[in-house]
């Protein structure tokens, strides 16, 4: 069997084999790793809950911001892998909020404890 279709099939077998948010886009290729899943949601809160559900379904999970070149918008991602072994990298985008991101320059990615994402997911609230 080939690479492409053993990501196919892992990907498959995760999507059915839990309830996860909705997708906008699953990117599948079989000459780089890992899948690329960008979630069908708007809103810090929503992002940060749909990225805690991935999140507890997959294994050596970690998290990242990148505040994208035009400075109005925040990437936020998780990476992980599928119990299996296949790395998927699942992401959204939020509006840039100073109050949120305060040191967070244009075009930096920074690491961040996966944790943070659990406050952003309650409205009104702010983890720091």
């Amino acid at each position: 069997m080939n690479r492409l279709m053993i990501f196919l099939d892992a990907i498959r077998d995760h999507l059915d084999s839990h309830q996860l948010p909705p997708a906008a886009s699953v990117d599948v290729n079989a000459w780089s790793s890992p899948i690329t899943v960008q979630l069908d949601v708007d809103g810090l809160p929503e992002v940060s809950r749909a990225l805690l559900v991935w999140a507890q379904t997959l294994e050596d999970v970690s998290a990242r911001l990148w505040r994208l070149v035009d400075g109005r918008w925040v990437h936020l991602s998780i990476s992980g892998r599928t119990p299996c072994g296949i790395p998927v990298v699942v992401f959204g985008v939020v509006r840039f909020e100073p109050s949120t991101f305060s040191d967070l320059p244009v075009g930096a990615k920074q690491d961040m404890p996966v944790f943070l994402l659990r406050g952003w997911s309650s409205p009104g609230e702010v983890a720091a």
